[in-house]
């Protein structure tokens, strides 16, 4: 019988340093990587990563994010997509490291988008790749867009994409706090984590999670609460867990008790 499929969305603040260009966080990795490997014994994966500060700074720095103004982007369009390039291979190597199938791809290779919104993708090789055995990855991107020229698709936005498209058990964000909280918990002391929202209780807190302390261009955690609404809108579980933590990815995906949030259909 072939497995349930669990989509993970490994946060891009919690693999790299936001702050620094270029700068991954490599003991995070790993001990990601370690959570895959034994969630891989149970579960097909589909991983989903953010660009980080591979993406993020650079982005900003070429004035990438409003799509294609003029034509002096192309150049900062092409080193960008080569940096995150490196940044797949690099997360790959540690990845195999942990003895895990990993089958990356590049999300401007099999969608396009239309302001910003994915429009068509072509899925049969992801799913074969799940069929094998293997776990396919892909990243956050810039990738065409009929629209715009070219345009960002989130890692959140692909997570919840994918999650629907191949009717996932659960789709699990790991983020570098410990869920969704009713303030910005790293400005806060006295922010509260909100242990379990129905998906209008979730599209309420986005108003307030919009302060970040990083670089980011595709909406921080607010971002990520819009997005993950729409995958539970569709029926599926979305967990919220601390990917610095050891062993909380593995008890969130499969389905034991963990500190965390968790957005539950209405």
């Amino acid at each position: 019988m072939p497995k349930p499929i669990v989509v993970i969305k490994l946060g891009g603040s919690a693999l790299t340093d936001k702050g620094r260009i270029y700068t991954p966080r490599i003991p995070m990795i790993h001990r990601a990587a370690s959570q895959i490997a034994l969630i891989g014994k149970k579960l097909s994966i589909v991983l989903v990563h953010g660009a980080g500060s591979f993406g993020h700074i650079p982005v900003k720095k070429y004035h990438l994010e409003k799509g294609l103004k003029t034509h002096s982007q192309l150049k900062g369009l092409a080193i960008t997509k080569s940096k995150l390039l490196e940044w797949e291979e690099l997360l790959g190597r540690i990845l195999l490291k942990h003895e895990i199938p990993l089958i990356p791809f590049v999300a401007s290779d099999f969608l396009v988008a239309s302001k910003g919104r994915i429009a068509s993708a072509e899925l049969h090789p992801i799913r074969e790749c799940l069929r094998i055995g293997c776990v396919p990855s892909a990243g956050g991107d810039i990738v065409m867009d009929v629209k715009e020229g070219f345009s960002i698709v989130s890692g959140d936005q692909l997570a919840v994409y994918l999650a629907i498209k191949f009717k996932a058990s659960r789709l699990i964000f790991g983020v570098d706090v410990d869920g969704l909280f009713d303030t910005n918990p790293k400005l806060s002391e006295t922010a509260r984590l909100l242990e379990k929202m129905t998906c209008n209780e979730a599209s309420r807190l986005v108003s307030g999670a919009t302060a970040h302390t990083e670089i980011d261009v595709t909406g921080g955690m607010a971002g990520k609460i819009r997005e993950a609404v729409v995958a539970a809108r569709h029926g599926i579980p979305v967990h919220f867990v601390n990917l610095t933590k050891d062993q909380r990815l593995v008890k969130a995906a499969l389905g034991r008790p963990v500190i965390g949030s968790r957005i539950l259909s209405d």
